[in-house]
């Protein structure tokens, strides 16, 4: 399955890639390159995106994890916003509930499944 990424959010991700010369900026580019473009008004609700709270299981963990997904600057971890530039906020972005797949974190391959994404 392809990420599906709206327009707007698709536009300033790739105005801030621009800007950041990193590993993971070239992985968030790889990932956006890839990405089917949709409307904004196409986008589902279900769909992970920036500013999404998503709730997600990993393999190797007992319990759901619940986070949002933000700017660099909106990141704050005690308040579970997470880097869009983070290896698991690029594993996410772009796919719907319910999506189960296997992703490869700096810490080796993972299996995830989403569970519940709420947009605001």
């Amino acid at each position: 399955m392809k990420p599906i990424i709206s327009e707007s959010v698709y536009k300033k991700l790739s105005s801030l890639l621009q800007k950041i010369k990193t590993p993971e900026g070239k992985q968030l580019g790889m990932e956006l390159s890839k990405a089917q473009i949709v409307s904004d008004s196409e986008l589902k609700d279900n769909v992970v995106s920036l500013n999404s709270t998503v709730e997600y299981i990993q393999d190797t963990l007992n319990a759901p994890i619940r986070m949002k997904i933000v700017l660099p600057e909106e990141a704050d971890l005690s308040k579970r916003k997470v880097s869009i530039f983070a290896p698991i906020s690029i594993a996410l972005i772009g796919f719907k509930e319910a999506y189960s797949f296997k992703w490869l974190m700096p810490t080796g391959a993972r299996q995830l499944k989403i569970i519940r994404v709420t947009n605001e």
